[in-house]
C-alpha cells in the first residue's frame, strides 16, 4: 500500500515549479503562432479606419509648371505656366461607401472575435501539452517501478528453479512479464520526451518543472446543469461569435451591392490659380493675352444616376444574397456543432470524474490483491504465476489512474474552451494545489 500512495503523491512541487498560469504566460511571449495572431488582429482592426475614410472628405493639393517653346512664332516664342489647385470631394450619398464602412467594422470586430479565440485556443494547447507531460510523467514512473519489481520476481524465479522449488513455467513468465515491463518502459520514455518537446515548441519552458494540476481544484458543479451550460456556449462560444460577424459581412456585402443601382451624390470644391508668361514680351501680348493671371473657384454637387451595366450589378446583386444565405446557414450548423460538443464536454467530464473514482479504488483493490496473492502464495494456495498477474494487474490500474485524470483534465478544458470562459481566472483555480 505504501507504494500505491507514493505513485499517487509522487510529483510534489519542486523547486522553481511551473504553474499552468506560468506556462501559458510564457507561450504568450513565445510562441509564434500566437503573435502572429495579435499581429493580424492589429491589421484587421485597420478595416475600420479604412472604412470610415471613405465616408470622410477627399481633400488633394495639385500643381504643374509647363514651358512650351515655339521656335517659329514671331513673339512669345517660349510660353510657361504656371497653376496650382485645392480641390474637395465630400460624398453625400454614396450606399458602396456606407456598406464599406458597415464591412470595415464587422472587418474589425472578426479580427477582435478570432484574436480571443486565438487566446483561448492557446491556453487550451498549453494545458493539453502540460497535462500530456504529467501524465507520461507518471506513466513513465509506473513503467520503471514495474521493470524493476518484475526484474526482481524473475531473477527469484530462475534461482527458485535451480534450486528445485520452481517450475520452468514460473520462469517463462516471469520472463514475459518482465520483457513486457522493458517494452513499456521504453515506450513511456520515448511518449514523455515527444511530451516534453510539444511543451517546449509552445513555452520555451523545461518540461521538468512543472507542478501537476490536483483535479479537486475544478469540479463540474462549478459549471451548473447541462441546460445552463449549453446556453452559456450558445452566447459566448467564439466560433458561433466569428459565424456571426462573418453574417456581418455578407449583410454590408449585400447593402454594395444594392446600392451599385442607386445615385450618388457627391459635394465638390475648388480653388486654384493659373499664371502664364511669354518670352520677348512686346505691346501684341498685351493685346493678344499672352502673359495672363488668373483665379477661379468652383462649387457643386454632382449627382451620377447608373442605368444600365451589361448586367454585372444585377448578378452580384444575386450573389450578394446567396453568400448572405450560406453564412446564415453556416452559422446554424454551428451552433448545432456547438450544442453537442458542449453536451458531449460536459459528459466527459461528469462521467471522468466518477471514472477516476472508480480507477483509484480499482488500483486499491489491485494492491490488496497483490498482498493477500502473495501471501496465498506463501501457503501455497497461489502460484508465482497468479502473483505475476495481480502485479501486472496493480500496475496497469496505476496506469489507468494516470489516464483517467488526464482525459478528465482535458475534458475540462474542452467544455471551457466551448464556453468562450478560458481565462487567466480559470488558470488560477487550476492552481490549488490540493492533493488528489
Amino acid at each position: 500500500m505504501k507504494r500505491f500512495f507514493f505513485l499517487l503523491f509522487l510529483f510534489s512541487p519542486i523547486l522553481h515549479a511551473t504553474s499552468l498560469l506560468h506556462a501559458v504566460n510564457a507561450a504568450r511571449h513565445y510562441d509564434a503562432e500566437f503573435r502572429a495572431a495579435y499581429q493580424a488582429k492589429k491589421a484587421g482592426n485597420e478595416a475600420f479606419d479604412q472604412g470610415i475614410a471613405g465616408l470622410l472628405p477627399t481633400i488633394s493639393l495639385d500643381g504643374a509648371y509647363t514651358k512650351q517653346d515655339q521656335p517659329h512664332a514671331s513673339y512669345a516664342a517660349a510660353v510657361k505656366r504656371h497653376n496650382y489647385g485645392i480641390n474637395l470631394s465630400q460624398p453625400l450619398f454614396d450606399m458602396s461607401k456606407i456598406a464599406a464602412f458597415q464591412r470595415g467594422n464587422a472587418t474589425s470586430d472578426l479580427a477582435d472575435m478570432e484574436f480571443i479565440g486565438a487566446q483561448q485556443n492557446l491556453i487550451r494547447d498549453v494545458a493539453d501539452a502540460f497535462f500530456a507531460v504529467v501524465y507520461q510523467r507518471e506513466v513513465t514512473e509506473v513503467a520503471i517501478s514495474a521493470t524493476k519489481v518484475f526484474k526482481k520476481q524473475h531473477a527469484q524465479a530462475v534461482a527458485a528453479f535451480k534450486l528445485g522449488d520452481g517450475n520452468r513455467t514460473e520462469v517463462d513468465e516471469a520472463q514475459a512479464n518482465y520483457d513486457e515491463a522493458e517494452a513499456r518502459e521504453i515506450t513511456a520514455r520515448n511518449d514523455l520526451d515527444v511530451s516534453n518537446a510539444a511543451y517546449n515548441r509552445l513555452t520555451g519552458l523545461n518540461a521538468d518543472e512543472i507542478t501537476p494540476v490536483s483535479t479537486q481544484c475544478y469540479q463540474p458543479s462549478q459549471l451548473g446543469e447541462l441546460k445552463n451550460v449549453i446556453l452559456l456556449a450558445q452566447s459566448n462560444n467564439t466560433e458561433i461569435k466569428k459565424a456571426a460577424q462573418q453574417l456581418e459581412l455578407t449583410k454590408s456585402d449585400l447593402v454594395g451591392a444594392a446600392g451599385r443601382h442607386l445615385p450618388t451624390v457627391t459635394l465638390q470644391g475648388a480653388y486654384g490659380g493659373n499664371w502664364s508668361r511669354g518670352e520677348n514680351e512686346n505691346v501684341l501680348d498685351s493685346v493678344f493675352g499672352t502673359t495672363s493671371k488668373t483665379q477661379n473657384s468652383l462649387i457643386g454637387v454632382n449627382v451620377s444616376i447608373p442605368i444600365f451595366a451589361g448586367g454585372g450589378q444585377l448578378s452580384a446583386t444575386r450573389e450578394a444574397i446567396d453568400r448572405r444565405n450560406q453564412a446564415r446557414d453556416l452559422l446554424e450548423h454551428t451552433r448545432r456543432k456547438v450544442n453537442l460538443e458542449a453536451r458531449t464536454a460536459w459528459l466527459n467530464i461528469t462521467n471522468g470524474l466518477a471514472l477516476l473514482k472508480a480507477r483509484k479504488k480499482a488500483a486499491t483493490s489491485a494492491h490488496t490483491k497483490v498482498k493477500s496473492t502473495s501471501y496465498g502464495r506463501e501457503l501455497g494456495l497461489r502460484t508465482t504465476i497468479d502473483e505475476l498477474n495481480a502485479e501486472q494487474k496493480y500496475y496497469d490500474a496505476l496506469q489507468n489512474i494516470a489516464e483517467a485524470r488526464y482525459k478528465y483534465l482535458t475534458s475540462t478544458f474542452d467544455l471551457l474552451l466551448l464556453l468562450g470562459t478560458l481565462d487567466d481566472r480559470i488558470l488560477i483555480e487550476f492552481d490549488c494545489n490540493r492533493p488528489d
